[in-house]
């Protein structure tokens, strides 16, 4: 049977004292050996994921500040590929914990490594409006969540959450460990769900008070998940309209200068070795001399269009919709709405929902005799 327990205890009363004293716990029962763990950063207001192996180094934990510079998937995964010497545990958001499961589906990384601890997740802003907004703010982190808990808004004068994170239908840490459980926590106080046998024994074997289970919980998870539903599927009308007809799509993708963050940040994008890193594309001069003269002029570099549709066909069945791509576009372009539309179409079609299951297999590595016959 599926147990519940009390976040809060006496030693700390309030939301990141007490996600402290769970993490500080862990380490000192030698649950784990190592926790990568969002911290507020020394002499800063970002936060960003840290590796702690001594209790004393929690000083700043903060897994609610609505940031993520980078999906904490890849780290855990890089923490587990090999034998690390040790149990680790991660405290990853939604998206992070889908990423990860699928770079295990992809053997970049090891489930039975993690300790895999999961918590819910009211979305992110960009990282440079965050870190100008919690600079102006004392506390931003926790109002963030207030107002996402009580209105279903940021706070007054906060910035807008990324696109992605509006349209993001998993936001429950579903196939974890331990999950914090915020939405539809009972007087306000968070709880802890043990969601598999091993998540039961850490939480029993740090003494923790059982509980019944939230009863506003399930409305409350699904009330939001209907307003993200909503703003994903505006979101899908919008992309379908101005971006990928395969005119626009070329002029949203014209802006791009072939610089690869989008790559360098998506957490299923893997590859050692890329295709556009070697001189496949680096063609003769004479080459883009004879194109030029066929057309009367050609875009320099030659080779964005393509890239981009390269990705698309290398890692749609897996995408998260997390949104880094766009955030590391310095040149604005919207790749993460034409990357979670053009998913959502491939996923439809092999009715595969990447992260949700590790037993389920990658669409492209099996094969069902009666896969994609009409219906």
């Amino acid at each position: 049977m599926a147990e519940y327990f009390a976040l809060y205890d006496e030693e700390k009363t309030d939301l990141l004292g007490s996600l402290s004293a769970l993490c500080r716990r862990l380490l000192e029962a030698g649950t784990i050996d190592a926790l990568l763990v969002p911290q507020q950063l020394p002499s800063s207001v970002m936060v960003q994921h840290t590796l702690v192996r001594a209790p004393d180094k929690l000083l700043a934990v903060d897994p609610v500040a609505p940031v993520l510079p980078v999906n904490g998937g890849v780290l855990a995964a890089r923490l587990t590929r090999q034998d690390p010497g040790g149990k680790v545990g991660a405290l990853l958001r939604p998206c992070e914990i889908r990423a990860f499961i699928e770079l295990v589906k992809l053997h970049q990384g090891d489930r039975e490594r993690l300790l895999l601890i999961g918590i819910d997740c009211m979305g992110t802003f960009e990282p440079p409006k965050y870190q100008a907004w919690a600079k102006a703010n004392q506390g931003a982190s926790v109002r963030f969540l207030e107002g996402m808990l009580g209105s279903g808004r940021p706070p007054q004068g906060a910035p807008e959450i990324r696109r992605c994170c509006q349209a993001c239908e998993f936001p429950t840490p579903e196939g974890s460990d331990i999950q914090v459980l915020l939405v539809g926590s009972e007087g306000g106080r968070p709880s802890l769900f043990a969601g598999t046998e091993v998540g039961e024994a850490a939480l029993k074997g740090l003494n923790l008070k059982t509980i019944e289970a939230p009863g506003k919980r399930v409305k409350a998870v699904e009330a939001l998940v209907k307003r993200r539903t909503a703003s994903r599927d505006q979101l899908f009308k919008e992309a379908e309209s101005e971006l990928l007809p395969m005119d626009r799509l070329l002029v949203e993708l014209s802006a791009c200068i072939n610089c690869y963050n989008c790559r360098e940040v998506c957490p299923v994008c893997y590859c050692k070795s890329c295709v556009f890193e070697g001189h496949t594309f680096e063609h003769p001069a004479s080459q883009y001399l004879r194109w030029a003269k066929k057309k009367g002029v050609i875009k320099m570099p030659t080779d964005t269009l393509f890239y981009h549709l390269t990705r698309m066909a290398h890692m749609s069945t897996s995408c998260v919709g997390c949104g880094q791509c766009s955030s590391a576009c310095p040149m604005g372009i919207r790749v993460a709405e034409i990357f979670k539309t053009v998913a959502r179409k491939t996923q439809s079609v092999f009715e595969y929902v990447p992260g949700r299951d590790l037993e389920e297999a990658l669409p492209l590595t099996t094969f069902r005799e009666e896969e994609l016959t009409p219906k």
